[in-house]
């Protein structure tokens, strides 16, 4: 029974070791979208998100690469918010277990 105990307590630790680690990771990337605006015959871009209560819309510009780089980020971002939610799920099931036992 100790190392079953031993078992869970060390996935317990390395479950909010992670957590921490992809919130460290989501909050070094920007959030929000990049929205285009015609202006004349040229698009600009401005990345647009949200901060406390106001809606926040910062200028990219045109450069392609800035903008790809910057929408690759935001998919990263988003990709560990979902790796976030699914650890935050399985550290339910952890302490499930734990009080079980």
């Amino acid at each position: 029974m100790s190392l079953l105990i031993n078992m869970i307590s060390e996935e317990s630790q390395r479950n909010h070791l992670m957590q921490q680690q992809y919130e460290d990771k989501i909050n070094q990337l920007p959030k929000g979208t990049i929205v285009p605006k015609k202006i004349g015959n040229y698009e600009y871009y401005y990345l647009k998100y949200r901060h406390g209560g106001k809606t926040v819309t910062d200028y990219i510009g045109r450069d392609e690469k800035k903008i790809e780089k910057i929408q690759n980020q935001i998919n990263k971002r988003k990709h560990f918010k979902s790796m976030l939610l699914e650890l935050k799920k399985e550290n339910k099931l952890i302490h499930k277990v734990a009080g079980g036992s």
